[in-house]
Order: structure tokens, then C-alpha cells, then sequence
């Protein structure tokens, strides 16, 4: 049914009529605050998990900024050594120059090293928060 066949049924007075909708009144006792996130739906919200989630993700993020940096320098200075061994004397192992071994075989390791780092690295953090997290909800661990 179109928005005009609905129209034509109502009568001139109830087309002109207005009702006013308006939301709740806020209650006198404020609610306890629930979560919304990753936590369960309902469960309470507490300061000091949500200040020690705050810092996990802070350290996560100065893992993967310092990873991400300490990666590039290594593969530019990697670049930067192939470069230069093509440009001089370009020594041939078994027949093939030494900066397509270069090219071909070196980031590969360094790839794996830094995977490593970070992996270790978030454990460590995360490794961190959960006994934090533990110790401030009065567990013992």
C-alpha cells in the first residue's frame, strides 16, 4: 500500500491531529554501567580493567610501532648493502651474482625474526595484563 492510499482512509481530524512523543524520564538512581564491547553483554564494568585494557593496547601498539620500525631499517640497510655490492665487484657464488642471493633469500630470514619478536613480545604484554587484571579483581593467581 502507497503513503497516499493510507491517507484517503484516515478522516481530516485524525490527519491533523498530532501526538507527542517524548522518551522516558531519567530515573533518580543511575543504573549500574554495563558493557557494550568485547566483554559479555550485562557484565559490570570495572575502572581498573578498563584502565589495564587501555594499557594493553598502548603497549601493543609501541610493539608493532617499534617492530614496524625496526623492520624497515633493517630491510633498507639490506637494500642499501645489496645496492652497493652490485654496483662494485658483484661477487659470484656458485655462478650467480651475490646480490640476487641477496634479493632472493636474505629478507626471508629477517621476516621470520621479526614475526618472532612480535610474537613473543605480545605475549609478554599480554602475559602482563592478564595478571594485572587478575591481581586488581583480587584473584590470586
Amino acid at each position: 500500500m502507497s503513503a497516499d492510499a493510507d491517507r484517503s482512509r484516515l478522516s481530516p481530524q485524525d490527519r491533523a491531529r498530532r501526538v507527542r512523543v517524548t522518551a522516558d524520564q531519567p530515573s533518580a538512581t543511575p543504573e549500574p554501567t554495563t558493557t557494550s564491547g568485547i566483554a559479555l553483554p550485562g557484565a559490570p564494568v570495572h575502572e581498573a580493567d578498563t584502565v589495564f585494557l587501555n594499557g594493553l593496547i598502548r603497549a601493543q601498539l609501541r610493539l608493532a610501532a617499534g617492530c614496524l620500525a625496526g623492520f624497515l631499517l633493517v630491510s633498507l640497510v639490506l637494500t642499501a648493502m645489496i645496492l652497493v655490492i652490485a654496483d662494485t665487484a658483484d661477487p659470484a657464488l656458485f655462478g650467480v651474482p651475490l646480490s640476487w642471493l641477496l634479493q632472493a633469500y636474505a629478507y626471508y630470514p629477517i621476516i621470520v625474526v621479526f614475526a618472532i619478536v612480535y610474537a613473543r613480545g605480545a605475549s609478554r604484554n599480554e602475559r602482563r595484563y592478564r595478571t594485572l587484571a587478575d591481581d586488581g579483581r583480587g584473584a590470586t593467581p
